[in-house]
């Protein structure tokens, strides 16, 4: 199972924290068609009409599915909802196994440039899909241990991006490399994060890009003052 569908807390995962799930998943063609009806009549009415228009009496209008059925699947609107994260999630974490072999044989600079931009254009698709909605479960919302095995940020960032600084330390000079991948793997999200929520249309300012790749070449290159 999932852990972040799943309904008890697993590792430091409270239940708060993960995305709302089916009250039981699709076994047979008819209710998986009554199911992909809703999902596609979500994004439909997100598309066309934003997300104060999404209400669970509409979706059942748009799909042509009753009320009571949707029920008997779904909790509440943002289970109908996480479903559409589900599969943007697992489309981008294919992305993301191509886009890491892409990177060997990169210098540190444009490894963390390709890296940031990416985090960005994911975070983008995701807020544009439903921005309270991304903004109240972002936490679960993360790309890099989208159906992981990882239980802790802690775990996460020492099987990617630790390794990652390993690949490069012929171009790093902290002697925190552990300090430095934590900034980089939950510090710069949690800017974004910030962004997200404070003034998103910077989120696809070249500006930002630009001080997030500074912000993280600080971070293994650091710099003393006198």
């Amino acid at each position: 199972m999932n852990k972040k569908n799943s309904e008890t807390t697993i590792g430091s995962w409270p239940a708060s924290e993960q995305l709302p799930a089916l009250r039981k998943r699709p076994s047979q063609s008819r209710s998986r068609a009554l199911v992909d009806a809703v999902e596609q009549a979500c994004l439909r009415i997100l598309d066309e009409a934003g997300e104060d228009a999404l209400t669970v009496a509409r979706i059942a209008e748009v799909s042509g599915v009753a009320v009571g059925s949707i029920y008997q699947y779904f909790p509440n609107k943002d289970a109908i909802v996480a479903l559409l994260y589900e599969r943007v999630l697992d489309e981008e974490s294919e992305n993301l196994l191509r886009m890491r072999e892409r990177l060997v044989g990169v210098p540190l600079k444009a490894a963390l440039r390709d890296i940031l931009a990416n985090i960005i254009r994911v975070e983008t698709r995701l807020f544009k899909l439903n921005k309270a909605f991304h903004l109240r479960y972002h936490s679960a919302l993360h790309l890099g241990m989208w159906r992981g095995p990882y239980h802790t940020a802690g775990e996460f960032i020492e099987a990617t991006w630790l390794p990652l600084l390993h690949m490069y330390e012929h171009e790093i000079t902290t002697e925190h490399p552990a300090l430095a991948a934590y900034l980089l793997g939950q510090g710069l999200r949690s800017v974004i994060r910030s962004v997200l929520e404070d003034i998103p249309a910077q989120l696809e300012s070249p500006a930002l890009l630009d001080s997030l790749v500074a912000m993280a070449v600080g971070c293994l290159r650091p710099q003393t003052f006198d």
